[in-house]
């Protein structure tokens, strides 16, 4: 599998949207029944569950959908963890349980920041979800000053006090030339210790031939990203300087299922009568390979210096 990209993927004079050629963001959107897609994002999505139905592999809308459970789970778990702000990176097209409605159902206050490179997605979220403590931001994750120097996110985000950096299904749209570990680290290096990493990325662990079939269709189709598989070694790569917390580095279908129906509670009476909290029950990690997903998935807490 390639880890360079081609020596040109700036988008065409008179496609500013960049309709013209597949889009990852509208493909995923197509994937959870959203209608923010076009003809060329359909043609490529039906090309690939095509590819994955010969090859036996799970088909991309239930990856998807599963996805957005385990965002859910993971913000539940960092709300939990007492995490009330959350810089939501690559967060793509609005669509089912976005961060801020996941978090501000269980802490009014929580504060969001959701950062993409895509106009089009930009605008969106922009206009559907907007509101108190939320934020879009268009801006290159790649170059992260971008968003840590934003006036905007400084305004909103308190970086004094822990916040959960989320990285769902954004990393494999990196080449490796890019530095995806560099980038984490540079967000890594902005939060304070006891911040969160949130993170779940393409494997090739269990359909390495799928993995590159499906990388391969990306270049053939002129994707605008690459979707890259990266081994479980790769992937650990991503929590230095982090403390993966149990079950550590599992496919989605093993990172907390208990949290599908978090048991809310209370604080204490000094942190406010309205702040709901999770009575978090940690599973017992299975030993079998789950052979069900291509992703590996798991939360880091940034350790003291």
């Amino acid at each position: 599998m390639s880890a360079l990209p081609p020596e040109s993927s700036e988008s065409e004079a008179g496609d500013p949207l960049g309709i013209r050629y597949p889009n990852t963001a509208r493909i995923w959107n197509y994937h959870l029944r959203g209608k923010d897609n076009f003809e060329p994002d359909r043609k490529a999505a039906a090309a690939v569950n095509e590819l994955f139905r010969k090859m036996g592999v799970p088909s991309p809308r239930d990856t998807a959908v599963e996805t957005r459970h385990l965002l859910q789970r993971m913000v539940d778990y960092m709300l939990g963890q007492g995490a009330r702000q959350f810089l939501d990176l690559g967060s793509g097209l609005p669509n089912m349980a976005n961060t801020h409605q996941v978090a501000q159902r269980a802490a009014a206050g929580a504060r969001v920041v959701y950062v993409d490179i895509d106009p089009m997605v930009s605008s969106h979220a922009s206009a559907l979800m907007g509101g108190s403590g939320v934020i879009t931001l268009q801006a290159d994750l790649r170059e992260p000053e971008q968003v840590l120097g934003n006036p905007q996110v400084r305004q909103l985000l308190d970086f004094g006090q822990p916040v959960g950096i989320i990285f769902i299904c954004v990393l494999h749209c990196l080449w490796d030339k890019e530095d995806p570990w560099g980038v984490v680290r540079q967000f890594r290096d902005a939060v304070v210790p006891g911040s969160y990493l949130a993170l779940s990325q393409m494997t090739t662990e269990t359909h390495e031939q799928a993995a590159q079939a499906v990388f391969q269709m990306t270049q053939d189709l002129h994707w605008n990203t690459p979707l890259i598989s990266r081994s479980r070694a790769e992937i650990t790569r991503f929590f230095d300087g982090f403390t993966l917390v149990e079950p550590g580095l599992v496919t989605p279908a093993q990172w907390r299922p208990d949290l599908d129906n978090p048991l809310r509670d209370r604080w204490g009476d000094d942190v406010g009568d309205d702040a709901p909290a999770l009575k978090v029950v940690i599973p017992e990690p299975s030993q079998e390979v789950d052979r069900s997903t291509w992703n590996l998935c798991g939360i880091g807490i940034k350790n003291q210096p």
